[in-house]
């Protein structure tokens, strides 16, 4: 979703504007902020149009009410975070609201996966949908293999090593050698 690259984007911006703000002068800040928030109104209007078009589609809000319920998280979050940055507030309150935004769209995106929407209890303002164990920032990724493992492998040291490797008191030796070598 191209809605989702631009708030991780966005939270980004967000980040590095907060940890300028000490450096930047107080209306140049104000400008960033302020655009920031266009940026973020925009945001929330592309997603209820995203949100509007599921519902024109026939037995659009019976067949995707979970997507839609997301969505709808996802655009509020998006709205707290907009509020926000008109207040100039560029710090954890509205990182979080941005956060919670991506999880939402992440969740949106996932909830295709198990066909159909709807859900048990669709309208509860739970998420539902994917592995809800695992935060869905750990799930993001462009691979084909959706929710894939994480394999666990040994990893050979790759700088600082070549050669063959010497018992420790020959690198104790060593070591020594060339301290005294450094001294002179």
């Amino acid at each position: 979703m191209k809605i989702l690259a631009a708030e991780i984007e966005l939270r980004e911006q967000t980040r590095e504007i907060e940890q300028a703000k000490p450096q930047l002068a107080e209306a140049n800040f104000a400008e960033r902020a302020a655009t920031l928030q266009t940026t973020q109104q925009n945001l929330v209007e592309r997603t209820d149009k995203v949100i509007e078009a599921i519902l024109e589609l026939p037995d659009g809000e019976s067949q995707f009410a979970r997507e839609i319920n997301q969505l709808t998280q996802a655009s509020s979050a998006m709205s707290d975070a907009e509020v926000l940055l008109g207040d100039l507030e560029t710090g954890k309150p509205t990182m979080a609201a941005e956060t919670e935004a991506i999880e939402w769209l992440l969740q949106a995106r996932r909830a295709g996966s198990g066909g159909g929407g709807g859900g048990s209890n669709p309208g509860d303002g739970q998420r539902s949908g994917g592995d809800l164990a695992t935060s869905a920032l750990a799930q993001l990724g462009n691979s084909t293999e959706k929710n894939a493992a994480v394999v666990q492998r040994e990893i050979q040291q790759a700088t600082g090593k070549s050669g063959r490797e010497l018992p420790d008191e020959f690198r104790h030796g060593l070591d020594r050698y060339f301290e005294v070598l450094e001294t002179k």
